[in-house]
């Protein structure tokens, strides 16, 4: 089996080249990402943790209520959302452009804590930096896909499945373990 960052950049150039073709003809003064595909909505889920270190495990940490999170992408905030009392957050992102679309599969995006972590616990007022978690995709999913019907087999049917998937579907993300930074 190809590596799994070999396996991320082809789909991610299969993507853009899906997504980001240019137009030809009298389709040159249309936007080339509309004419080119439906669009991407894109999901993204979460537990904050009331705890400072690397990796943490929110499984074995109290949770973060009510903490503000960021979506943040190459430096620029995308979205926001505030988690409930469990600590969990869901940031919905309606239709998406192919720059941040690429930007989301090439892992250039995280979800940043706003709120101190002093808001949690009293205890933690004196920790510096701030919880940051990189993003991992859990799938993609359209409303007619089906997955089992496809006749291409091995990592290029795969990754041809996945890219239909994404392109006017639903692309899933959840957080990986928060640190502190």
């Amino acid at each position: 089996m190809a590596p799994k960052s070999l396996v991320l950049a082809a789909l991610l150039l299969a993507v853009v080249a899906a997504v980001g073709q240019v137009p030809r003809g009298a389709e040159a003064g249309t936007n080339a990402a509309a004419a080119a595909s439906p669009s991407t909505s894109v999901l993204i889920s979460g537990i904050v943790p009331c705890a400072a270190g690397t990796s943490i495990n929110v499984a074995t940490v109290p949770v973060f209520p009510n903490a503000g999170v960021q979506l943040v992408c190459g430096g620029g905030v995308v979205a926001g959302a505030t988690a409930d009392g469990t600590g969990a957050f869901h940031i919905s992102l309606g239709s998406v452009g192919t720059d941040l679309l690429t930007a989301l599969l090439g892992n250039q995006c995280k979800v940043v804590v706003i709120t101190p972590l002093a808001a949690c616990n009293a205890a933690l007022a004196g920790a510096t930096g701030t919880l940051t978690a990189p993003l991992k995709l859990l799938g993609a999913t359209t409303a007619g896909s089906s997955g089992s019907d496809n006749p291409l087999s091995g990592i290029i049917g795969v990754i041809i499945g996945l890219v239909g998937q994404i392109i006017g579907g639903i692309l899933n993300l959840a957080t990986e373990p928060f640190s502190l930074v």
